[in-house]
This record gives C-alpha cells, structure tokens and sequence, in this order.
C-alpha cells in the first residue's frame, strides 16, 4: 500500500478475495529507508502507520469476517514484499498503467501468485506522489531544494 487511488483498488480486490476464501489480509506499505535523521524517520514511520490503518478501517467494517492486520516495514519494497510472499496465497499491487519496476521485480521475486490491479478503464491516471518525483530528481523523500 502506498496512500494512492490504485492502491485503493488493490486494497478492495483484496479484501473481497479474502472475504471469499476466508483468508486473513495482510496489509503493508513499504517505505524505502530514507537519509533523514533518526527522530523524522520515526515520525514518518508513525504517520505511515496512521495513514495504513485509516486505508483498511473502512474495508474490515464492510467486511467484518475477514480479518485485517495493518504493517510499515522499511527496506526495498521488492525485497520486502518477495519476503511477505512467502507467508501468502497471493501478493495483490495496484499499478498506475504499464508495469512499474516494482510489479517487474516481484515478477521474479514473489513466491505465490501476483495479481496486478489496474485502474478501471477510462479512469484518469493519478498523480504521482511528491515522494517519487523527489527520487526521480535525485533528492531524498521529504528534502528541500536549496
């Protein structure tokens, strides 16, 4: 999970295939380590948290016989969801159109069966978020120009 509107559309493929084969959901947002002071690491962590559990709050509400479980984990997110895959029946990512590096990395790395989720036709691809065109342009997430 990262926060995004494909995300949203992963999280409820997700939780109506769990829901269906009564199976437990796995939530997690992997956040890149970061060059940030150990205090803002800690705060951001803290606020990924927050903003993973308001994500599924909703989703366990509607469906209350899966069971939800919400979790930051810090690394590369191929790395960190291959490990994740071992654990699963599937590994569920949204994508924003043509396959990212992460979905092709975990391609290769996933232990179970990957599902990709797309935004529904027609829809207007989202925005990306500040984080990743902070990367793009060779800054750390969360830095100021300067």
């Amino acid at each position: 999970m990262d926060g995004s509107r494909t995300c949203g559309e992963a999280v409820a493929f997700a939780v109506e295939e769990a829901s269906l084969r009564e199976a437990r959901l796995r939530a997690v947002w992997v956040r890149p380590r970061s060059f940030r002071a150990h205090g803002d690491v800690e705060e951001e962590l803290a606020e990924r948290r927050r903003l993973l559990s308001e994500s599924v709050a909703g989703w366990a509400e509607r469906h209350p016989d899966v069971r939800v479980t919400a979790e930051v984990l810090r690394g590369h997110p191929v790395e960190q969801l291959g490990l994740t895959s071992r654990e699963s029946l599937a590994l569920v990512v949204g994508r924003r159109g043509r396959l990212g590096s992460t979905v092709r990395g975990l391609l290769h790395r996933a232990q179970c069966p990957l599902i990709t989720v797309p935004l529904p036709l027609g829809a207007p691809l989202p925005e990306r978020d500040g984080a990743m065109e902070e990367r793009r342009a060779g800054r750390p997430p969360g830095s100021t120009e300067g």
